[in-house]
């Protein structure tokens, strides 16, 4: 009987134990994109946030853009959704600067050259729907002046410019409409003045896209240097940019708290329709990282404080984030939305926002409870795998809980490896996108969260 039982024990912890071996299989999946096998080698990368991510093959290697008579580049799209169970593989030519953008129903493939754009709309089948070709230049805009392209859920395409006066102005072509054409928006801009008791106002500047608005915004602040009291007057739009709703962010900085620079930083999260704040305060001779997130109070025209968080910059003697030597002024901090997650990040040194540089990274969920504060390398989004393999300063604590560690690490051994991508999901399910030069291959990596 006792010989009987234990032969049932084990064979039960070997099903367990090959339960727990297919559980691990099938936690990761990877996607395998050859250049042999696609006949061209991945120049380019986009991220379409949200809506996914477009890998770009073409037969040259390290070239995004044609010259002279090979100016014309035959392009091999991969489109994926974030959580890859979307997927489509089409072609385009390009003969300039070639970039995606997203949106949540098409694809955008734009095709510049200086203020020439060529314009291809492509729905998530990879169905073309509509192209369009237009000049700035025929309504006296020159590429420099734009400061920032936006692209709508219903198919149009804004410029957003500034002029030598810093005024904003915007033009919109419909991509979708065969006889859309690009034009200035007249923007009715609030004849109401919140800031009007504010002695340092800036111009009116687009915040972005939500809820079926347009939304910009314009700040006031006491005085232009080392301001005590700082506002948003936030104007919504509709369709037809007709003012539809004004709003004002009152005073975000509480009493005994002493805003260091000019700027804050304002970012809309549309998943959260909630507008987010950040800027660097001292209060009590500490320094601090505030974060105050205001949504709609359908009861008033003055926004709903949600939550209001200080978090302490983390030994500014060893990593200087702040120079106070008088002369400089700091830089406001960077505010990233991630779904329902909301990154504040504070870098050492903002010149180029791209590349990766020591920063406190600060995460909060939709309640305000912070859930990651530490000095890193790089953006959540970003890995610069040099670093990350040497890692004396245990800089990418980030990334050392989460399942792709182990996959990053085995990479710190190959030659002419980078990773385009990584990603987090508010679900916790992983994503690393890993482009292997030796092998000229890029290889998808998804880590499902752990039960």
């Amino acid at each position: 009987m006792t010989q009987l039982l234990n032969m049932k024990i084990k064979s039960t912890l070997v099903i367990l134990i090959i339960l727990a071996c297919f559980n691990q299989s099938i936690a990761q999946t990877k996607t395998i994109l050859d250049s042999k096998v696609i006949n061209g080698f991945c120049n380019n990368y986009f991220d379409l946030k949200e809506n996914g991510f477009v890998l770009v093959f073409n037969k040259k290697k390290d070239a995004d853009a044609g010259t002279g008579k090979n100016a014309e580049l035959m392009n091999n799209l991969y489109y994926y959704s974030k959580d890859m169970s979307k997927r489509v593989n089409f072609k385009v030519t390009s003969s300039a600067d070639f970039t995606v953008y997203g949106s949540k129903n098409n694809m955008f493939l734009v095709d510049r050259n200086s203020t020439g754009y060529y314009v291809r709309v492509f729905d998530y089948t990879g169905k073309e729907v509509s192209s369009r070709k237009f000049n700035l230049s025929d309504i006296g805009v020159s590429q420099d002046q734009v400061s920032k392209l936006h692209f709508s859920a219903n198919g149009k395409m804004l410029f957003e410019v500034y002029d030598g006066h810093q005024e904003l102005h915007l033009f919109s072509i419909a991509l979708l409409n065969p006889t859309g054409v690009l034009s200035e928006i007249d923007i009715s801009l609030p004849g109401t003045n919140p800031l009007e008791s504010m002695k340092f106002k800036t111009e009116w500047f687009m915040v972005g896209e939500s809820m079926g608005y347009y939304i910009l915004g314009r700040k006031g602040a006491n005085a232009d240097y080392d301001p005590n009291a700082i506002a948003y007057h936030i104007a919504f739009y509709d369709e037809d940019f007709t003012l539809f709703k004004e709003l004002l962010l009152d005073n975000f900085l509480l009493p005994g708290e002493q805003m260091l620079g000019k700027e804050a930083a304002l970012s809309l999260n549309s998943t959260l329709q909630s507008f987010v704040v950040s800027c660097l305060v001292n209060r009590n001779q500490k320094t601090f990282l505030l974060m105050a997130n205001y949504g709609m109070d359908p009861s008033s025209s003055v926004m709903r404080l949600f939550w209001h968080k200080e978090v302490e910059l983390i030994n500014n003697e060893k990593y200087k984030f702040i120079e106070n030597d008088g002369i400089s002024v700091p830089l406001p901090p960077a505010i990233t939305n991630h779904g329902p997650l909301i990154n504040v990040s504070y870098f050492k040194s903002r010149l180029n926002i791209s590349e990766e540089g020591i920063n406190q990274l600060v995460t909060f969920d939709a309640q305000g409870k912070n859930t990651f504060n530490a000095v890193q390398m790089g953006t959540m989004d970003m890995l610069n795998l040099d670093g990350y393999c040497v890692d004396n300063d245990n800089l990418y604590s980030r990334i050392k809980k989460l399942q792709m560690a182990a996959t990053l690490k085995s990479y710190c051994d190959q030659d002419m490896a980078d990773a385009l991508d990584i990603d987090v999901d508010p679900q916790g399910n992983e994503l690393a996108i890993i482009r292997d030069g030796a092998k000229n291959q890029v290889i998808i990596y998804q880590f499902r969260a752990k039960q």
